[in-house]
Protein backbone atom coordinates (compact mmCIF):
# COMPACT_ATOMS: atom_id res chain seq x y z
CA UNK A 1 0.00 0.00 0.00
CA UNK A 2 1.68 3.35 -0.98
CA UNK A 3 1.56 6.22 1.39
CA UNK A 4 2.47 9.61 1.57
CA UNK A 5 3.79 12.13 3.65
CA UNK A 6 1.39 14.28 5.41
CA UNK A 7 3.06 17.69 4.22
CA UNK A 8 2.81 16.27 1.31
CA UNK A 9 -0.98 16.37 0.58
CA UNK A 10 -2.61 19.59 -0.10
CA UNK A 11 -3.81 21.19 3.34
CA UNK A 12 -7.34 23.66 3.77
CA UNK A 13 -5.03 24.83 6.40
CA UNK A 14 -3.64 28.51 5.59
CA UNK A 15 -0.60 28.49 8.31
CA UNK A 16 1.55 27.03 10.25
CA UNK A 17 1.78 25.24 13.12
CA UNK A 18 -0.37 22.87 14.03
CA UNK A 19 -1.45 21.72 11.09
CA UNK A 20 -1.47 17.90 11.17
CA UNK A 21 2.16 17.50 10.30
CA UNK A 22 3.48 19.41 13.11
CA UNK A 23 1.01 18.37 15.22
CA UNK A 24 2.15 15.12 17.73
CA UNK A 25 0.53 11.96 16.33
CA UNK A 26 -1.00 10.51 18.78
CA UNK A 27 -1.10 6.94 17.66
CA UNK A 28 1.91 5.86 16.47
CA UNK A 29 4.17 8.03 18.96
CA UNK A 30 2.76 6.31 22.29
CA UNK A 31 1.37 9.07 23.66
CA UNK A 32 -1.33 6.83 25.80
CA UNK A 33 -0.59 3.62 27.46
CA UNK A 34 -4.29 3.34 28.02
CA UNK A 35 -7.14 4.60 27.74
CA UNK A 36 -7.39 6.93 30.74
CA UNK A 37 -4.75 9.19 31.90
CA UNK A 38 -3.68 10.34 35.42
CA UNK A 39 -2.62 13.56 34.89
CA UNK A 40 -4.88 16.03 35.05
CA UNK A 41 -5.24 18.73 37.29
CA UNK A 42 -8.30 20.78 38.51
CA UNK A 43 -7.89 24.41 40.03
CA UNK A 44 -9.90 22.74 43.10
CA UNK A 45 -7.35 19.94 43.78
CA UNK A 46 -4.47 22.72 43.52
CA UNK A 47 -5.71 25.30 46.14
CA UNK A 48 -5.90 22.49 48.28
CA UNK A 49 -2.26 20.77 47.67
CA UNK A 50 0.95 20.99 49.71
CA UNK A 51 3.57 23.43 48.42
CA UNK A 52 5.61 20.02 47.05
CA UNK A 53 2.76 18.54 45.63
CA UNK A 54 1.92 22.18 43.77
CA UNK A 55 5.69 22.36 42.05
CA UNK A 56 4.83 18.69 40.83
CA UNK A 57 1.31 19.32 39.42
CA UNK A 58 3.09 21.57 36.84
CA UNK A 59 0.87 24.15 37.10
CA UNK A 60 2.20 27.57 38.53
CA UNK A 61 1.15 28.98 41.75
CA UNK A 62 -0.04 32.53 40.38
CA UNK A 63 -1.58 30.36 37.43
CA UNK A 64 -4.50 29.34 39.46
CA UNK A 65 -6.62 32.42 41.23
CA UNK A 66 -9.90 32.45 43.58
CA UNK A 67 -12.69 30.99 41.67
CA UNK A 68 -14.91 34.18 42.15
CA UNK A 69 -12.42 36.08 40.91
CA UNK A 70 -11.63 34.20 38.17
CA UNK A 71 -16.02 34.35 36.92
CA UNK A 72 -15.58 37.87 37.22
CA UNK A 73 -12.52 38.06 34.98
CA UNK A 74 -14.66 35.96 32.53
CA UNK A 75 -17.68 38.76 32.67
CA UNK A 76 -15.08 41.73 30.94
CA UNK A 77 -14.12 41.07 27.32
CA UNK A 78 -10.56 40.21 28.37
CA UNK A 79 -9.67 37.28 26.44
CA UNK A 80 -13.15 36.38 25.62
CA UNK A 81 -12.48 35.06 22.11
CA UNK A 82 -9.94 32.85 23.86
CA UNK A 83 -11.59 31.65 26.43
CA UNK A 84 -15.35 30.47 23.92
CA UNK A 85 -12.68 29.03 21.82
CA UNK A 86 -11.08 26.80 24.39
CA UNK A 87 -14.82 25.93 26.00
CA UNK A 88 -16.58 25.07 22.91
CA UNK A 89 -13.59 22.94 22.22
CA UNK A 90 -13.71 21.03 24.89
CA UNK A 91 -17.11 21.18 25.01
CA UNK A 92 -17.92 19.48 21.67
CA UNK A 93 -14.54 16.69 21.36
CA UNK A 94 -14.58 16.03 25.39
CA UNK A 95 -10.76 15.88 25.45
CA UNK A 96 -8.44 17.88 23.24
CA UNK A 97 -4.23 18.24 23.53
CA UNK A 98 -3.22 21.85 23.24
CA UNK A 99 -2.08 21.70 19.61
CA UNK A 100 -5.55 20.07 18.57
CA UNK A 101 -7.13 23.37 20.65
CA UNK A 102 -4.61 25.32 18.71
CA UNK A 103 -5.89 23.54 15.42
CA UNK A 104 -9.42 24.02 16.74
CA UNK A 105 -9.00 27.86 17.85
CA UNK A 106 -6.93 29.18 14.61
CA UNK A 107 -4.54 30.47 17.33
CA UNK A 108 -0.97 29.80 17.76
CA UNK A 109 -1.49 31.10 21.46
CA UNK A 110 -3.60 28.48 22.52
CA UNK A 111 -0.41 26.17 21.81
CA UNK A 112 1.14 26.86 24.63
CA UNK A 113 1.68 24.72 27.63
CA UNK A 114 -0.26 27.61 29.96
CA UNK A 115 -2.32 30.18 28.06
CA UNK A 116 -2.73 33.68 29.99
CA UNK A 117 -5.91 33.49 28.80
CA UNK A 118 -7.30 30.41 29.96
CA UNK A 119 -5.78 31.04 33.79
CA UNK A 120 -9.30 32.13 34.18
CA UNK A 121 -11.59 29.30 33.28
CA UNK A 122 -9.12 26.97 34.89
CA UNK A 123 -9.24 28.71 38.21
CA UNK A 124 -13.38 28.91 37.93
CA UNK A 125 -13.02 25.37 37.69
CA UNK A 126 -14.96 24.87 34.16
CA UNK A 127 -11.01 23.78 32.43
CA UNK A 128 -8.68 20.52 34.09
CA UNK A 129 -5.55 20.71 32.23
CA UNK A 130 -3.38 17.47 32.11
CA UNK A 131 -0.08 15.80 31.27
CA UNK A 132 0.13 13.12 28.76
CA UNK A 133 2.06 10.29 31.14
CA UNK A 134 2.91 7.76 28.88
CA UNK A 135 6.28 6.79 26.39
CA UNK A 136 8.43 9.19 25.83
CA UNK A 137 6.89 12.02 27.10
CA UNK A 138 6.91 11.54 30.54
CA UNK A 139 10.43 12.43 30.42
CA UNK A 140 10.24 15.59 28.80
CA UNK A 141 10.87 18.99 29.76
CA UNK A 142 7.76 20.43 31.51
CA UNK A 143 7.51 23.08 28.76
CA UNK A 144 7.88 20.31 26.25
CA UNK A 145 5.50 18.06 27.51
CA UNK A 146 2.46 17.34 25.60
CA UNK A 147 -0.25 18.45 27.54
CA UNK A 148 -4.53 18.48 27.06
CA UNK A 149 -7.74 20.01 28.44
CA UNK A 150 -11.09 18.68 28.86
CA UNK A 151 -13.87 20.09 31.58
CA UNK A 152 -13.25 20.59 34.82
CA UNK A 153 -14.74 19.60 37.95
CA UNK A 154 -17.20 22.92 38.74
CA UNK A 155 -19.98 22.25 36.75
CA UNK A 156 -21.93 24.82 38.35
CA UNK A 157 -20.04 27.44 37.47
CA UNK A 158 -21.07 27.50 34.08
CA UNK A 159 -24.33 28.42 34.89
CA UNK A 160 -23.45 31.69 36.82
CA UNK A 161 -20.97 32.28 33.54
CA UNK A 162 -24.07 31.86 31.55
CA UNK A 163 -25.53 35.03 32.77
CA UNK A 164 -22.63 37.33 31.02
CA UNK A 165 -22.55 35.05 27.53
CA UNK A 166 -25.04 36.90 24.53
CA UNK A 167 -27.50 33.75 23.30
CA UNK A 168 -24.99 32.96 20.47
CA UNK A 169 -21.89 32.77 22.46
CA UNK A 170 -23.21 30.26 24.82
CA UNK A 171 -24.65 28.16 21.66
CA UNK A 172 -20.98 28.81 20.24
CA UNK A 173 -20.03 27.06 23.31
CA UNK A 174 -22.84 24.45 24.02
CA UNK A 175 -24.55 24.21 20.73
CA UNK A 176 -27.77 24.92 23.25
CA UNK A 177 -26.92 21.89 25.15
CA UNK A 178 -26.14 21.64 28.78
CA UNK A 179 -22.54 21.69 30.07
CA UNK A 180 -21.77 18.47 30.61
CA UNK A 181 -18.55 16.52 31.63
CA UNK A 182 -18.76 12.51 30.53
CA UNK A 183 -16.90 10.01 28.54
CA UNK A 184 -13.32 11.17 29.49
CA UNK A 185 -11.75 8.43 28.10
CA UNK A 186 -8.26 10.05 27.05
CA UNK A 187 -6.83 8.30 24.29
CA UNK A 188 -10.56 7.68 22.09
CA UNK A 189 -11.00 10.87 22.70
CA UNK A 190 -7.86 12.95 21.25
CA UNK A 191 -7.76 9.90 18.36
CA UNK A 192 -11.06 11.17 18.00
CA UNK A 193 -10.43 14.69 17.63
CA UNK A 194 -7.26 13.76 15.73
CA UNK A 195 -9.20 12.23 13.24
CA UNK A 196 -12.08 14.55 12.57
CA UNK A 197 -9.29 17.29 12.34
CA UNK A 198 -7.50 15.49 9.26
CA UNK A 199 -10.97 15.00 7.39
CA UNK A 200 -11.64 18.62 7.84
CA UNK A 201 -7.70 19.65 6.57
CA UNK A 202 -7.38 17.33 3.48
CA UNK A 203 -11.05 15.43 2.43
CA UNK A 204 -14.25 17.20 0.50
CA UNK A 205 -16.78 17.63 3.55
CA UNK A 206 -19.22 19.96 4.05
CA UNK A 207 -18.37 19.77 7.83
CA UNK A 208 -17.18 18.08 10.61
CA UNK A 209 -18.99 17.66 14.46
CA UNK A 210 -18.00 16.79 18.00
CA UNK A 211 -19.72 13.79 20.33
CA UNK A 212 -21.37 16.84 21.71
CA UNK A 213 -23.64 17.49 18.42
CA UNK A 214 -23.93 13.94 17.42
CA UNK A 215 -26.69 12.52 19.65
CA UNK A 216 -29.09 10.26 17.90
CA UNK A 217 -32.05 12.23 19.42
CA UNK A 218 -30.90 15.57 18.08
CA UNK A 219 -30.21 13.92 14.62
CA UNK A 220 -33.85 12.50 14.33
CA UNK A 221 -35.32 15.48 15.65
CA UNK A 222 -33.41 17.50 12.98
CA UNK A 223 -35.66 14.91 10.71
CA UNK A 224 -38.75 15.72 12.52
CA UNK A 225 -39.06 12.36 13.79
CA UNK A 226 -39.24 11.78 18.03
CA UNK A 227 -36.83 9.89 19.30
CA UNK A 228 -37.91 6.48 21.54
CA UNK A 229 -37.15 6.50 25.37
CA UNK A 230 -33.99 4.07 24.54
CA UNK A 231 -32.60 6.95 22.13
CA UNK A 232 -32.26 9.94 24.12
CA UNK A 233 -28.70 8.74 25.85
CA UNK A 234 -27.45 7.46 22.38
CA UNK A 235 -24.34 9.95 20.53
CA UNK A 236 -21.87 8.70 18.43
CA UNK A 237 -17.96 9.92 18.88
CA UNK A 238 -17.87 12.54 16.21
CA UNK A 239 -19.84 13.05 12.73
CA UNK A 240 -18.27 13.60 9.53
CA UNK A 241 -21.05 16.08 7.12
CA UNK A 242 -20.70 14.79 3.12
CA UNK A 243 -21.65 17.60 0.91
CA UNK A 244 -25.10 16.37 0.32
CA UNK A 245 -25.73 15.92 3.25
CA UNK A 246 -25.28 12.91 4.38
CA UNK A 247 -23.98 12.18 8.37
CA UNK A 248 -20.98 9.47 8.66
CA UNK A 249 -21.48 8.74 12.40
CA UNK A 250 -17.95 7.64 13.38
CA UNK A 251 -17.29 4.89 16.75
CA UNK A 252 -13.79 4.65 17.61
CA UNK A 253 -13.14 1.86 19.69
CA UNK A 254 -9.82 0.02 20.84
CA UNK A 255 -11.24 -2.93 22.38
CA UNK A 256 -14.54 -5.40 22.01
CA UNK A 257 -16.71 -6.53 24.73
CA UNK A 258 -20.14 -7.24 25.08
CA UNK A 259 -20.87 -3.29 25.38
CA UNK A 260 -19.74 -2.85 22.03
CA UNK A 261 -21.62 -5.57 20.62
CA UNK A 262 -24.52 -4.49 22.11
CA UNK A 263 -23.84 -0.98 21.03
CA UNK A 264 -23.29 -2.16 17.01
CA UNK A 265 -26.93 -4.32 17.64
CA UNK A 266 -28.57 -0.97 18.14
CA UNK A 267 -27.01 0.95 15.14
CA UNK A 268 -28.56 -2.00 13.33
CA UNK A 269 -31.51 -1.74 14.57
CA UNK A 270 -31.80 2.34 14.59
CA UNK A 271 -30.68 1.84 10.67
CA UNK A 272 -33.36 -0.78 9.88
CA UNK A 273 -36.09 1.54 11.67
CA UNK A 274 -34.66 4.91 9.90
CA UNK A 275 -34.12 4.47 5.73
CA UNK A 276 -31.78 7.23 4.95
CA UNK A 277 -34.91 8.88 3.36
CA UNK A 278 -35.89 9.41 7.28
CA UNK A 279 -32.37 9.41 8.64
CA UNK A 280 -28.99 10.64 6.23
CA UNK A 281 -26.89 8.28 8.66
CA UNK A 282 -24.47 6.07 8.29
CA UNK A 283 -22.29 4.46 11.06
CA UNK A 284 -18.45 3.82 10.39
CA UNK A 285 -16.63 1.83 13.04
CA UNK A 286 -13.06 3.37 13.60
CA UNK A 287 -10.31 0.45 15.07
CA UNK A 288 -7.93 2.55 17.32
CA UNK A 289 -6.17 -0.91 19.51
CA UNK A 290 -2.98 0.40 19.73
CA UNK A 291 -0.03 -0.55 17.55
CA UNK A 292 1.43 -2.82 20.25
CA UNK A 293 -1.37 -4.66 20.09
CA UNK A 294 -0.88 -4.86 16.11
CA UNK A 295 2.76 -5.64 15.80
CA UNK A 296 3.12 -7.82 19.74
CA UNK A 297 4.95 -11.19 18.71
CA UNK A 298 3.56 -12.76 21.54
CA UNK A 299 -0.08 -12.17 21.16
CA UNK A 300 -1.92 -11.74 17.55
CA UNK A 301 -4.00 -8.58 17.61
CA UNK A 302 -7.94 -9.83 17.33
CA UNK A 303 -9.63 -6.68 17.66
CA UNK A 304 -10.33 -5.98 13.81
CA UNK A 305 -11.92 -9.32 13.39
CA UNK A 306 -13.92 -9.42 16.68
CA UNK A 307 -15.45 -5.84 15.12
CA UNK A 308 -15.98 -7.50 12.10
CA UNK A 309 -17.87 -10.40 13.51
CA UNK A 310 -19.87 -8.13 15.62
CA UNK A 311 -20.96 -5.77 12.72
CA UNK A 312 -21.72 -9.37 10.97
CA UNK A 313 -24.02 -10.11 14.15
CA UNK A 314 -25.51 -7.27 14.07
CA UNK A 315 -26.98 -7.13 10.80
CA UNK A 316 -28.12 -10.57 10.88
CA UNK A 317 -29.97 -9.65 13.61
CA UNK A 318 -31.57 -6.58 11.76
CA UNK A 319 -30.77 -6.64 8.23
CA UNK A 320 -32.96 -4.12 6.85
CA UNK A 321 -34.90 -4.68 3.26
CA UNK A 322 -34.19 -4.57 0.14
CA UNK A 323 -33.89 -1.48 -0.13
CA UNK A 324 -31.97 -0.36 3.05
CA UNK A 325 -29.94 -2.87 3.74
CA UNK A 326 -28.57 -2.35 6.94
CA UNK A 327 -24.76 -3.80 5.57
CA UNK A 328 -24.64 -0.59 3.28
CA UNK A 329 -24.72 1.68 6.10
CA UNK A 330 -22.35 -0.31 8.90
CA UNK A 331 -18.64 -0.53 7.81
CA UNK A 332 -15.46 -0.47 9.33
CA UNK A 333 -11.82 0.73 8.77
CA UNK A 334 -8.02 0.24 11.10
CA UNK A 335 -6.62 3.21 12.01
CA UNK A 336 -3.32 1.87 10.66
CA UNK A 337 -5.47 1.00 7.11
CA UNK A 338 -5.33 5.05 6.46
CA UNK A 339 -2.66 6.47 8.42
CA UNK A 340 0.19 3.16 8.12
CA UNK A 341 2.78 5.03 9.87
CA UNK A 342 4.18 8.18 12.15
CA UNK A 343 2.24 10.97 9.91
CA UNK A 344 1.94 8.72 6.90
CA UNK A 345 -1.42 9.01 5.13
CA UNK A 346 -2.40 5.93 2.69
CA UNK A 347 -4.62 6.96 -0.39
CA UNK A 348 -7.73 5.39 0.52
CA UNK A 349 -7.77 8.24 3.14
CA UNK A 350 -9.17 10.87 0.93
CA UNK A 351 -12.24 9.09 -0.52
CA UNK A 352 -12.60 7.53 3.33
CA UNK A 353 -12.54 4.05 1.71
CA UNK A 354 -14.14 1.50 4.68
CA UNK A 355 -14.89 -2.37 4.52
CA UNK A 356 -18.83 -3.81 4.60
CA UNK A 357 -20.00 -6.37 4.31
CA UNK A 358 -20.40 -7.68 0.54
CA UNK A 359 -24.27 -9.36 0.77
CA UNK A 360 -26.61 -10.82 2.68
CA UNK A 361 -26.53 -11.64 6.76
CA UNK A 362 -25.47 -15.59 6.15
CA UNK A 363 -23.37 -15.31 9.67
CA UNK A 364 -20.76 -17.94 7.51
CA UNK A 365 -20.22 -14.91 5.03
CA UNK A 366 -16.36 -13.71 5.04
CA UNK A 367 -16.82 -11.27 2.50
CA UNK A 368 -16.05 -7.60 2.60
CA UNK A 369 -16.12 -5.20 -0.34
CA UNK A 370 -14.45 -1.35 -0.29
CA UNK A 371 -16.43 1.67 -0.75
CA UNK A 372 -16.02 4.96 -0.47
CA UNK A 373 -17.23 6.97 1.84
CA UNK A 374 -17.51 10.22 0.00
CA UNK A 375 -17.99 8.67 -3.66
CA UNK A 376 -22.16 9.39 -4.09
CA UNK A 377 -22.14 6.38 -6.60
CA UNK A 378 -20.62 4.30 -4.16
CA UNK A 379 -22.20 5.19 -0.62
CA UNK A 380 -25.79 6.78 -3.00
CA UNK A 381 -27.75 8.97 -0.73
CA UNK A 382 -30.67 9.83 -3.34
CA UNK A 383 -32.49 12.40 -1.25
CA UNK A 384 -29.00 14.32 -0.57
CA UNK A 385 -28.49 18.11 -2.52
CA UNK A 386 -25.94 20.71 -1.63
CA UNK A 387 -28.66 22.70 -0.12
CA UNK A 388 -29.27 19.86 2.38
CA UNK A 389 -25.05 19.81 3.68
CA UNK A 390 -25.12 23.72 3.14
CA UNK A 391 -27.52 23.58 5.91
CA UNK A 392 -25.96 21.66 8.18
CA UNK A 393 -22.68 24.14 7.44
CA UNK A 394 -24.07 26.73 8.21
CA UNK A 395 -25.42 25.77 11.61
CA UNK A 396 -21.90 24.42 12.63
CA UNK A 397 -20.30 27.57 11.82
CA UNK A 398 -21.89 29.20 14.96
CA UNK A 399 -20.34 26.63 16.93
CA UNK A 400 -16.49 27.17 18.70
CA UNK A 401 -15.74 23.42 18.38
CA UNK A 402 -16.23 23.64 14.79
CA UNK A 403 -12.39 23.92 13.15
CA UNK A 404 -11.51 27.82 12.22
CA UNK A 405 -11.13 27.36 8.40
CA UNK A 406 -14.90 25.92 7.98
CA UNK A 407 -16.34 28.25 9.91
CA UNK A 408 -16.39 31.87 7.44
CA UNK A 409 -19.53 32.06 5.85
CA UNK A 410 -22.80 33.07 6.53
CA UNK A 411 -24.14 32.17 9.96
CA UNK A 412 -28.11 32.19 11.13
CA UNK A 413 -28.99 35.17 13.08
CA UNK A 414 -29.75 33.79 16.47
CA UNK A 415 -31.23 37.09 18.14
CA UNK A 416 -33.94 36.36 15.15
CA UNK A 417 -34.68 33.04 16.56
CA UNK A 418 -35.33 34.71 19.98
CA UNK A 419 -37.38 37.37 18.98
CA UNK A 420 -39.83 35.09 16.99
CA UNK A 421 -39.91 32.88 19.95
CA UNK A 422 -41.05 35.76 22.26
CA UNK A 423 -43.37 36.57 18.95
CA UNK A 424 -42.24 39.85 18.27
CA UNK A 425 -40.70 39.72 15.12
CA UNK A 426 -42.80 42.71 14.07
CA UNK A 427 -40.59 45.37 16.66
CA UNK A 428 -38.62 47.03 13.96
CA UNK A 429 -36.04 48.09 16.88
CA UNK A 430 -35.70 44.19 17.57
CA UNK A 431 -35.41 43.15 14.01
CA UNK A 432 -31.72 45.26 13.82
CA UNK A 433 -30.22 45.07 17.05
CA UNK A 434 -27.70 47.49 17.71
CA UNK A 435 -25.05 45.73 19.75
CA UNK A 436 -24.00 42.35 17.49
CA UNK A 437 -24.71 38.71 19.29
CA UNK A 438 -21.69 36.79 18.33
CA UNK A 439 -18.01 36.81 18.34
CA UNK A 440 -17.06 37.54 14.28
CA UNK A 441 -14.28 36.37 12.10
CA UNK A 442 -13.30 32.17 11.39
CA UNK A 443 -10.85 32.30 14.29
CA UNK A 444 -13.34 34.24 16.86
CA UNK A 445 -10.75 36.71 17.32
CA UNK A 446 -12.75 39.72 17.07
CA UNK A 447 -14.36 41.39 19.89
CA UNK A 448 -18.83 41.61 20.20
CA UNK A 449 -19.12 45.33 20.13
CA UNK A 450 -17.12 47.20 22.63
CA UNK A 451 -16.53 47.21 26.49
CA UNK A 452 -19.31 49.87 26.67
CA UNK A 453 -22.09 47.11 25.57
CA UNK A 454 -20.90 44.47 27.67
CA UNK A 455 -23.12 45.88 30.27
CA UNK A 456 -26.05 45.38 28.20
CA UNK A 457 -24.94 41.87 27.94
CA UNK A 458 -24.95 40.96 31.62
CA UNK A 459 -27.84 39.66 33.66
Amino acid sequence: MSSQHLDELPSLIESVPFRAAERADPYWEGMFATGSSDGWVNASQHRRATAAQMRWSGVQPSYVTDSDEALKAMRTNRHRPSILAALGAVSSWRTVTREQLACIAGSRVMGNTYPAALSAPFSAGLLAHGYVSAGMNRLAPADQRMSMWTIGDQIDAYPHYRKSLTFAEHIAITGGQDWSSEHRFDRHNVLTTELALRVAEFCDVATVLGEKQMSLASMLAAAGIQAQQADLGRRADAGIVRRDGLVIAVETTASVGDAFRRKMAKWAQILQRHPTYELPLVVLVVDVSTPSQATSASAKNTTGPEIQAAIREAVRDYPGTALNRTTARLGMISWMDWFPGPHQVAGSFEGLSASFLARGTDVDEEGWRPARLLNTDELPYREGSAEAGEAITTNARLLAGTPHWLRPGTVPRTDKYLVEQAGRGSIDALIEPSVPDRMTGPGFTQQVAGRKWRRLVQL
